[in-house]
Parts: C-alpha cells; sequence; structure tokens
C-alpha cells in the first residue's frame, strides 16, 4: 500500500460494496473522507474516478456499506453504522435523503424476538425487468424486504 501512495495511488478507508452500470463502476468508502463515508465513480474506458458525495456528519449519512444503482441511474445505499440503520437514496443531481428508517422489533414472529433497529442494511438490489421493486436484507435476524414505489418521483 505505501509503494502506491508513494507513486500518487488514491487511499481508501474500508472499501465495501460496488455496483456495475452503464460503463460505471460505483463504490463506497465506509468511513473515508472527513466524515462518515463516500461515493465514488470509476469510468474504466477513460480511467476518470471522481468523488461523487461525502457525508458531512453521521445525521446525514452514516458508513455506506452497500450500494446498488437503479435502472433509472439513481443509487440505494445502505447504512452500517451505529444506532439506527437506514436506507439512503442518492439522485443523479446529488440530492442525497433517507429512504427507509430499519425500527424492526420482533415479538416470537418466526421465532425470533428483539429489537434488530441496529441490524445494518445489506444487498440492495433492484429486480432486473424493469427496476419496479427493490429488494433489500437486514443482516440480523435474516429478513428480505421486497419494496416498490413511485422510484421516478424520487429520481430513483
Amino acid at each position: 500500500m505505501a509503494q502506491g501512495i508513494l507513486g500518487g495511488g488514491a487511499q481508501f478507508a474500508p472499501l465495501e460494496g460496488a455496483w456495475y452500470h452503464d460503463g460505471v463502476i460505483w463504490f463506497v468508502t465506509t468511513s473515508g473522507g472527513p466524515q462518515r463515508g463516500q461515493v465514488f465513480a470509476y469510468t474504466p474506458a477513460t480511467g476518470n474516478l471522481r468523488l461523487v458525495f461525502h457525508s458531512p456528519g453521521s445525521d446525514v449519512l452514516d458508513s455506506p456499506d452497500n450500494i446498488c444503482v437503479s435502472p433509472r441511474g439513481g443509487i440505494v445505499l445502505c447504512e452500517d453504522g451505529s444506532g439506527r440503520e437506514y436506507l439512503h437514496g442518492f439522485t443523479p443531481d446529488g440530492r442525497i435523503f433517507p429512504l427507509a428508517e430499519n425500527n424492526v422489533v420482533l415479538n416470537g414472529e418466526r421465532g425470533f424476538i428483539g429489537d434488530f433497529s441496529g441490524s445494518e442494511w445489506c444487498g440492495a438490489t433492484f429486480e432486473p425487468k424493469n427496476g419496479n421493486w427493490l429488494f433489500v436484507n437486514l443482516q440480523s435476524p435474516g429478513i428480505t424486504f421486497a419494496i416498490t414505489g413511485p422510484w421516478r418521483r424520487f429520481d430513483l
């Protein structure tokens, strides 16, 4: 790593999710940048790497871990922060907003009891046919959600 940095290479802390869409590799750093995570876009055809977003604080985006790009070009970011966990939408024009909050508390459903609201979102992906459904998981206790919405209204 030291050799790469000395040669002018970029340093990322730590790399987590990545997604390929329309000739661009999108990826996140969980704790990179001045605060709590960054989103990058790398275009292999041109060699262009650009910082698309860095979180100014955990109240905006807290440690993005997974990323997916919708068929419409919007981005979904899964948090792995501390406390309540959110899915965030990130629009092509650079707006970020909370899309869903994990507030899962189970009282014996399917044998699970407990407050899972601190569990991270992961594995987000849109269904491939027309992107009307977003599938996303809660890591613990292992729940998959299928979410539909007016994605165009949110620029996702």
